[in-house]
């Protein structure tokens, strides 16, 4: 519930900054000028029956390859409430913005793996119970959609809702044994994105 509250007053002041400063912001990010940095915070709860809420952050560093399109790499933290573990995205990803305009919807996909430390629920044999017997490739895979709107030319907010899906050995309790299963949470993002020249 705190988590909440701090949550929703990152938005409303997010939201403030971005009211008051819409009116000096100009087009878009300008391609020849650097690199997309992203570092956002995400907020995710369960989805599907072996889903868990997760708190997350990353970083995301990536090359315009046109005025809409960017590709790079990213790294992260997670931690997962039920399953009770920690985890280190390191992925690939890409942002494909709709208009190139202070204010565009956009697609974002990374995909990678990760690694997995700090389990406290492991070979329990109960729902959101791992495995001690680690898998051989943790897959880390997120798709989302959202809004990018510019602060000044060369800073932004991206707002996005983000399916994070994690591979792990997971007990399932239909078959009363363990099974690799992708484990997801649907995230509310909040990121910040700039530009420094020459990166």
């Amino acid at each position: 519930m705190k988590h909440q509250k701090h949550f929703i007053r990152i938005l409303i002041l997010l939201a403030l900054l971005s009211a008051t400063a819409f009116t000096r912001a100009q087009v878009s990010f300008d391609s020849e000028r650097g690199c997309l940095n992203v570092v956002d915070f995400s907020h995710g709860q369960r989805l599907g029956e072996y889903g868990d809420k997760c708190v997350s952050i990353n970083y995301l560093h990536e090359k315009f390859i046109n005025e809409r399109f960017c590709i790079g790499a990213g790294f992260g933290y997670s931690h997962h409430s039920k399953y009770k573990f920690s985890a280190i995205p390191v992925f690939l990803s890409t942002h494909y913005f709709f208009l190139d305009k202070r204010f565009s919807p956009f697609v974002n996909l990374r995909v990678g793996g990760f690694g997995m430390f700090g389990e406290k629920n492991v070979d329990t044999k109960e729902k959101y119970s791992v495995s001690s017997n680690k898998l051989d490739f943790n897959l880390f895979v997120s798709p989302g959609i959202g809004v990018k709107m510019h602060i000044t030319p060369d800073i932004g907010i991206l707002v996005s809702i983000n399916d994070d899906a994690y591979l792990v050995n997971a007990f399932d309790t239909n078959k009363n044994d363990y099974k690799n299963k992708l484990i997801h949470d649907l995230g509310i993002n909040i990121g910040v994105c700039f530009q420094i020249k020459g990166w």
